[in-house]
């Protein structure tokens, strides 16, 4: 491999103006859904989906704190017939709709570009997939394919590892040969038709090191491939839902290049569908915040917060389980802090705290 790692730009952090009750205002009580093990607290978002807008999805939050992006999948073909999604920008002191961007396809990733603030959305995780990238002022969009060399599936998430379109990198997701990469990097710019790429991760690695059991392994398979992020250290960390773990990949100069933290709750392995540290898509980490959760089958944004969170905690989503759990990377236990959900799905945090707009 051929890539290289950077850590995202960080950016001044001077709005932390109050505690989390101070962005979100008055807590909307829970009367039914999922229930928070103390001293974490859980409130329902405020906003309402526009009409038409269901099952949301990933979810990313502009650099200020005060913008949530939400991507709805309305139950659209994953392959991308039918249509569209809807990706929808509330503002998150009052919960109010900014703008309701129609996109064609079935939306999945969502990331913002930590250097020009533009949202980047994928679409169609099992085939003919889409990469849309909007401008946030404006919800003018374009949309890019890719040459299909490296994968004949679809794609899912994306994350950033600096300031250009060569620094993205994409899950390619229900390959057919798992020999094809499930990580690819994008190549040069951004093209209507015909985006170049470069494979990051085979699904097929030659070696991984199973970080529980400190043993080297060659003939684990990522045949599941889901939601992706930068760790603080600025290596790939990729959900795999087909053997219960986590596969981070890191800098080619490392001893170890891919390493595999298998995931337990409860004593048994666990499926996840998303995973977050404690820092923001800008790299701002901060001992206070929220964790945005979506809630698919529900139709549902849930906020997540706690007194204080200690830097670079990790959290998933168990989309089994339907627990949100923190994560230990030694032994790869998750302990839920959070229960009960219909259809957990999309995790986000925001260190950044912005006083409610009423005052209150």
């Amino acid at each position: 491999m051929s890539f290289h790692f950077r850590l995202v730009r960080r950016f001044p952090f001077s709005l932390l103006l109050g505690i989390a009750t101070e962005l979100l205002g008055a807590p909307t009580a829970l009367a039914a859904g999922p229930s928070a093990v103390p001293p974490y607290t859980i409130t329902a978002f405020a906003g309402t989906p526009p009409a038409g807008a269901t099952q949301p999805d990933d979810l990313a939050i502009s650099a200020d704190g005060a913008d949530l992006w939400v991507g709805y999948g309305n139950g659209v073909d994953t392959t991308g017939a039918g249509g569209p999604s809807n990706l929808v920008e509330y503002d998150i002191a009052t919960g109010s709709v900014l703008q309701n961007i129609s996109v064609p396809g079935h939306m999945d990733g969502l990331k913002i570009n930590p250097t020009t603030n533009e949202v980047w959305a994928t679409e169609n995780e099992d085939g003919n997939p889409t990469l849309t990238v909007v401008s946030p002022k404006t919800g003018k969009f374009k949309t890019y394919t890719f040459n299909t060399v490296l994968f004949d599936g679809g794609m899912d998430d994306l994350a950033f590892s600096g300031e250009k379109s060569e620094d993205v990198f994409i899950v390619t997701s229900s390959q057919t040969d798992i020999t094809k990469p499930v990580i690819v990097q994008i190549s040069g710019s951004l093209k209507k038709t015909g985006t170049q790429l470069t494979a990051t991760l085979s699904g097929s690695p030659a070696s991984v090191l199973n970080v529980v059991t400190n043993a080297t392994e060659t003939t684990d398979q990522i045949g599941d491939p889901d939601s992706m992020t930068i760790d603080p250290a600025g290596e790939l960390v990729l959900d795999n839902r087909s053997d219960d773990s986590l596969y981070i990949v890191r800098s080619p100069a490392s001893t170890n290049l891919v390493l595999r933290v298998p995931l337990t709750l409860a004593g048994k392995p666990v499926e996840v569908n998303d995973t977050i540290f404690t820092t923001s898509t800008f790299g701002v980490s901060s001992t206070t915040g929220a964790i945005f959760i979506t809630d698919t089958s529900a139709n549902a944004i849930y906020i997540l917060t706690k007194p204080y969170f200690p830097a670079n905690e990790v959290y998933t989503a168990a989309n089994v389980a339907n627990d949100v759990g923190l994560v230990d990377l030694n032994t790869g236990l998750v302990t839920p802090v959070v229960t009960g959900f219909a259809g957990v799905h999309g995790l986000a945090f925001s260190p950044t705290v912005v006083s409610d707009s009423s005052g209150s």
